[in-house]
């Protein structure tokens, strides 16, 4: 069977074709679905990831093509994808753009409070994996922290942050996470240029163990966005740059450091 392109919001893809799969749904389908999808394979105590789809993307989609990771993470990891509450032909969105305007370009996101009202739902989970817009808003979210009520001190404690864009308007809210680390950290030092740049350089276990995933040849979000939000995480940042695009990779190196942040055995899988 060919492989086939699959939209995940932001780009078309490539992955294994599942062509008997009802949850995947093509742009001129109109069947109903619900706005959480939740996969998981036992009733047991799992961690939960929420997983935040691009623009133009639906949970459903997102959950097709991430489906590797899922079943690879399956023993210990419910999954829950997200809708997100605006339409954005041929799917969903977090936020609202006016015409031609990027995230990091633009002076508001239209619509970013009712989505992060949908993180403050969802909490309390234990990771949350972003693609594009869905990645921006779980920067934000990381650093204006979760829960109900005026308080919002709840941070997941794993992060995946992929093709992202550093959302310059909500800038306040993410690098709140930044100081926090520091702050942890009992460390005085000034964040150097590329604090990602160099994962590890200090020794200790951040409040959000974060993956920032930036494509080389990403012509939507640049190389450099990314690296600006991985910056705003703080020293405990990690990065995997790959040679494509715009895109989640899923080829065996990127599954294997998916797994390492999410804390599951990689020998043995």
């Amino acid at each position: 069977a060919r492989a086939s392109p699959m939209l995940l919001g932001g780009a078309a893809l490539v992955c294994a074709p599942h062509s008997t799969n009802p949850l995947l749904i093509a742009p001129h389908q109109t069947q109903p679905r619900a706005s959480r999808r939740v996969v998981a394979m036992a009733a047991s105590k799992k961690k939960k990831m929420v997983a935040l789809h691009g623009k133009g993307g639906t949970a459903a989609s997102f959950e097709e093509y991430m489906r590797p990771l899922v079943e690879a993470t399956s023993d210990t990891w419910e999954w829950e994808f997200i809708d997100g509450p605006f339409e954005s032909a041929p799917g969903k969105c977090w936020w609202v753009l006016k015409g031609g305007v990027r995230t990091f370009e633009a002076k508001e996101l239209i619509g970013c409070d009712e989505s992060l009202a949908l993180l403050d739902k969802a909490w309390p989970f234990d990771g949350v994996m972003g693609f594009s817009q869905g990645a921006m808003l779980a920067a934000i979210a990381c650093g204006r922290g979760l829960g109900p009520g005026s308080t919002k001190m709840g941070r997941p404690p794993v992060a995946i942050i992929a093709g992202a864009a550093f959302p310059t308007c909500r800038g306040a809210d993410v690098d709140k996470l930044k100081m926090m680390e520091y702050a942890a950290a009992e460390s005085e030092v000034v964040v150097p240029e590329s604090v990602a740049a160099s994962p590890g350089a200090l020794n200790f276990d951040p409040l959000v163990k974060s993956l920032h995933v930036i494509g080389k040849r990403d012509a939507m979000n640049p190389p450099e966005q990314g690296m600006k939000v991985a910056e705003a995480f703080g020293p405990g940042a990690q990065l995997l740059e790959h040679g494509g695009g715009h895109t989640v990779p899923l080829d065996e190196d990127a599954v294997r450091r998916y797994l390492e942040v999410m804390g599951v055995e990689v020998n043995a899988r």
